[in-house]
């Protein structure tokens, strides 16, 4: 079958094979997925230029959805012919955190690598527990989280990163509540999420910061009341949001995953608001920041993934969907096959679109 195969640490070591087999499973409480759309997320990039510490080769991409083509003999959570989006937990689902509804804290929701795939009988590791830049993938039956078949697979792909880790940042974790005020840094993928998220809180003011001035427009379709355009000599970033929320916000996501931005974050945010750290950085990245920027009773959140609760939270934001109540389709800005990577790296360094949309089987 065909895949994308990630041999070093430059976008220029990712190529495109058709001799990729399934070697695993699926076993007993395991499910054989097509994957039919493929989300090109930020953390896809980070994973290619190595600052993940992954070990190669291995198959990239952890934003999917598609379809079940096979169930282990012990899986109950799904059957053949639903679709699915993927989850990247690949949680126990009987530890103490996974009972109490946290499964992102599962000590076996990270790392764990695997080798599901080979390539002339040489073995692959998959990214995040997926590895979805391919046509066809095994994972336990508990990372496969039915959804309708009225939702567009392309478009239910980005539930499974983007639209969770944006979402979730504003629902399970800040908890914006009606009349909150709110900024978010980087008006990307993700960061559209976190607006309107926002908005459906009740929001009474959303800030969006981002370099790319263009992005203006799409952010304040889905929610954006005002828009900071970042950068320029002397440009302060509390300063230009304290002067549309006096006081300061009451939350702050930072959304673009670069450490300095975090101490930003903490100076526009009033007394006992939250500052949200959404964005990963290098995983060796080290953050400082004034202790006066945080003592007033301020509380900054560690996020992963949106405090997501996949089985729960994806059906969900699949509803309001379909209600008409979330937007998932000016989310995808373009769909390629599996050999249009590159040009879906290209764009998202130079923040030119929200999400590319890769489709394996085309």
């Amino acid at each position: 079958m065909r895949a994308l195969i990630c041999e070093g640490t430059t976008v220029d070591s990712v190529r495109l094979s058709d001799d990729v087999e399934l070697v695993e499973g699926p076993g007993p409480r395991q499910v054989r997925v097509e994957i039919k759309a493929a989300g090109v997320c930020g953390s896809d990039l980070s994973c290619v230029h190595g600052k993940y510490f992954m070990p190669t080769p291995l198959v990239p991409g952890h934003e999917a959805a598609g379809v079940v083509a096979e169930v282990g003999s012990a899986v109950t959570y799904c059957e053949v012919g639903d679709h699915v989006v993927l989850s990247t937990f690949g949680n126990c689902g009987h530890c103490g955190d996974c009972e109490a509804g946290d499964p992102g804290n599962c000590p076996s929701s990270m790392g764990g690598l695997r080798q599901p795939y080979a390539e002339g009988g040489r073995p692959l590791y998959n990214f995040a527990n997926i590895g979805a830049f391919t046509q066809q993938t095994v994972v336990h039956e508990n990372q496969c989280v039915p959804i309708p078949k009225a939702v567009p697979l392309t478009v239910a792909a980005l539930i499974g990163c983007g639209v969770v880790t944006g979402t979730g940042a504003v629902f399970n974790r800040a908890r914006v509540r009606p009349g909150d005020t709110v900024a978010v840094i980087g008006a990307g993928g993700v960061g559209l999420n976190v607006i309107q998220a926002a908005r459906l809180a009740g929001a009474s003011a959303i800030v969006a910061i981002d370099r790319v001035e263009a992005k203006e427009a799409l952010a304040r379709e889905f929610g954006a009341t005002d828009f900071v355009t970042a950068g320029g000599e002397g440009f302060d970033m509390a300063k230009a949001v304290q002067s549309v929320c006096p006081g300061g916000v009451h939350h702050a996501f930072e959304v673009v995953g670069v450490p300095e931005l975090l101490a930003g974050a903490m100076a526009m945010t009033r007394p006992g608001g939250n500052i949200a750290a959404v964005g990963v950085p290098d995983l060796s990245a080290t953050v400082t920041y004034p202790f006066m920027a945080l003592h007033q009773n301020k509380s900054l959140l560690g996020i992963r993934a949106g405090g997501a609760r996949p089985r729960r939270d994806f059906p969900m934001l699949a509803d309001l969907y379909l209600r008409g109540r979330l937007e998932l389709d000016r989310l995808v800005s373009r769909t390629a096959g599996l050999n249009g990577l590159a040009a879906a790296f290209a764009a998202l360094e130079t923040g030119a679109e929200a999400r590319t949309v890769l489709l394996p089987w085309d």
